[in-house]
């Protein structure tokens, strides 16, 4: 993979880790709180940030 191609991906990884979780915790703190769609957005969010922490990562030689 092209390293431009892949920061350009951990990047984007990072931006929607952020996102999720920020909106998950939104969801959450409404009244009533919408906790399904606060779970769903959190392991999305979750997701995203293992992939960027993945792509992110120094190969071992």
């Amino acid at each position: 993979m092209s390293t431009n191609v892949k920061i350009f991906i951990t990047i984007f990884c990072y931006i929607s880790a952020v996102m999720g979780l920020v909106t998950a915790v939104m969801q959450a703190s409404t009244t009533p709180p919408n906790t399904p769609g606060a779970i769903g957005s959190g392991v999305v969010g979750g997701i995203f940030l293992i992939a960027g922490v993945a792509l992110s990562r120094k190969p071992r030689y």
